[in-house]
């Protein structure tokens, strides 16, 4: 942890030496491993393979809801059992509600494959962050997505959403407190702790 807090890139898609050793030159304390189509115990056991005293590696899954031309994403952390891609956007919803998993909005707004401000309002019980910034973003994008925040009350997170290597850590959210494994980061990321 340092002086500016517990700093997580919350939304990392591919897991080897090369983002390990990068995130740890960032400065990270974790990040949240998140990959497409990627079956939870995989998930879990990169994310152990990888994580070290230096750097804890958060198993997390980027759902696809509803049909692949009417897709939403949907982040999670703290899953307890896979929950397939592609059900409808209330069935992942309750699904994560029944195992208490934290719920976050990536990208909110963007194009066709994320929640909207509908979609938001209607699951803002279930939801417990959004995405504010993105470094993949256009500055509208980041202003659009820290309104809908505001508007919502919901906090706000930010993240590198890495595809490739030389982006991991290039956003990260600082959060108060450590976390000792991802169902006490998931129980974080659910109470709202200040970040």
């Amino acid at each position: 942890m340092t002086s500016q807090g517990f700093s997580v890139d919350l939304h990392v898609k591919l897991l080897d030496e090369q983002v390990v050793e990068r995130a740890k030159a960032r400065g990270l304390d974790a990040i949240v491993y998140a990959p497409h189509f990627v079956r939870l115990p995989q998930v879990r056991e990169r994310a152990r393979r990888f994580s070290d005293d230096e750097l804890t590696v958060y198993p997390g899954r980027e759902l696809f809801t509803g049909t692949w031309q009417h897709r939403r994403h949907v982040l999670a952390v703290g899953l307890e059992e896979q929950i397939p891609d592609f059900l409808t956007l209330s069935g992942t919803m309750a699904e994560l509600r029944r195992q208490d998993a934290a719920v976050l909005v990536p990208h909110p707004g963007f194009l066709n494959v994320s929640l909207g401000r509908d979609d938001i309002e209607r699951y803002r019980a279930t939801i417990d962050a959004i995405e504010v910034y993105n470094p993949k973003y256009l500055p509208h994008h980041n202003r659009r997505a820290r309104q809908l925040a505001d508007d919502t009350g919901l906090p706000g997170f930010s993240s590198s959403y890495a595809h490739l290597r030389r982006t991991v850590g290039e956003a990260w959210s600082s959060f108060e407190g450590v976390f000792d494994g991802v169902a006490t980061f998931a129980e974080a990321l659910n109470s709202g702790v200040p970040r």
